[in-house]
C-alpha cells in the first residue's frame, strides 16, 4: 500500500475524480492556486484534514465552496480504494507539499504547479536538469543526432513521450545509454509496459512522470505536462528558433502503446 502525506491526501481529494464512476465537482487548476494561497501555501494543507470549516473562513472561502471542499474532503473511502489501485500498478506519488516534490517544479515562477505528480523510475532525475525536447526544435529524421549532441553533454532529455520527435530522441538517448525524463498526460501503464523503457527504468536511467493517474485515458488536453518540460530541463536544443511546444489532441484510437510503435 502506498504511504501518503497528509498534504498529498488532500491534494489527491480536492482535484482528482477517483475512480470512473466519481462525479465530483473538483478544483480546477485556478481554484486550486487561489485555495492555496488564500489558507496560506502548501505548508497549511494538513489542517484542511483535519480542520477544514475553521481554516476556510478564516481565509475568507464563501460557504458554498467550504461546502464543497468538505464533500469532496469527505471521500475517503474512494481514496483508499483507488490508492490500492495505484499501489499494485507499481507507481510513486508525490504531493506539492511533499520535501521530495521536484525541486524545480515546486519553485517555478508563473506556471501552474501540478498538486499531484504520479510516477515511475528514479526520481533523483527530476532535480538534475536537462535538455528540453521540443517537436519544433527536432528536425525530422534527425532524432539519432540530436540523442548523440545530449549524451556528449553528459546530461539528460526531457521531453513528452506523446509527441513522436520528443519521443524519438528519448527512445534513441536510452538505446545509447543516456538518461531520459519521459513526462506524459496520457496513460503511464501504457508507458512503463514498453520493454526498452521498463528497463532503462530498471536501470535507473528513466523517470516517467504525470499529472494524471496511471490507468486513466481521458481524451482530454494536458493541463501541466508541456509547462513540465521546462521546469525540469535546465539547458535547450542549440541552432533551433525558440518556439511553443505543439502537441497532438489525444484520441482513444491513438493509444501510446499504438504511438511507440515498439512492437507491442
Amino acid at each position: 500500500m502506498i504511504e501518503l502525506s497528509v498534504s498529498t491526501q488532500v491534494g489527491l481529494l480536492l482535484t482528482l475524480q477517483l475512480s470512473a464512476r466519481d462525479a465530483s465537482s473538483v478544483l480546477n487548476p485556478d481554484e486550486w492556486r487561489n485555495l492555496c494561497r488564500s489558507i496560506g501555501g502548501v505548508g497549511q494543507l494538513e489542517m484542511l484534514l483535519h480542520q477544514p470549516q475553521e481554516l476556510l473562513a478564516k481565509a475568507g472561502v464563501s460557504d458554498e465552496d467550504i461546502q464543497r471542499i468538505q464533500q469532496l474532503l469527505s471521500r475517503g473511502v474512494g481514496l483508499a480504494i483507488a490508492s490500492e489501485k495505484w499501489s499494485r500498478s507499481g507507481v510513486w506519488i508525490l504531493g506539492v507539499g511533499d520535501p521530495e516534490y521536484p525541486r524545480r517544479v515546486r519553485e517555478s515562477v508563473g506556471e501552474y504547479i501540478p498538486p499531484i505528480l504520479f510516477g515511475y523510475g528514479n526520481r533523483e532525475l527530476l532535480d538534475q536538469g536537462g535538455v528540453a525536447i521540443t517537436d519544433e526544435r527536432v528536425p525530422k529524421g534527425a532524432a539519432k543526432a540530436v540523442a548523440a549532441s545530449i549524451d556528449e553533454k553528459k546530461t539528460a532529455a526531457v521531453g513528452l513521450l506523446d509527441l513522436q520527435g520528443s519521443r524519438d530522441v528519448i527512445v534513441e538517448l536510452l538505446e545509447q545509454g543516456g538518461q531520459a525524463v519521459g513526462i506524459t498526460y496520457k496513460d503511464l501503464l501504457s508507458y512503463g509496459s514498453v520493454e526498452s523503457l521498463r528497463r532503462a527504468i530498471m536501470n535507473g536511467r528513466l523517470v516517467l512522470l504525470s499529472s494524471r493517474p496511471p490507468g486513466e485515458s481521458t481524451g482530454a488536453p494536458p493541463i501541466y505536462e508541456p509547462a513540465m518540460v521546462r521546469m525540469i530541463a535546465d539547458d535547450e536544443l542549440p541552432g533551433y528558433s525558440p518556439g511553443v511546444t505543439q502537441y497532438e489532441e489525444p484520441t482513444e484510437k491513438d493509444p501510446p502503446a499504438q504511438q511507440m510503435d515498439l512492437g507491442f
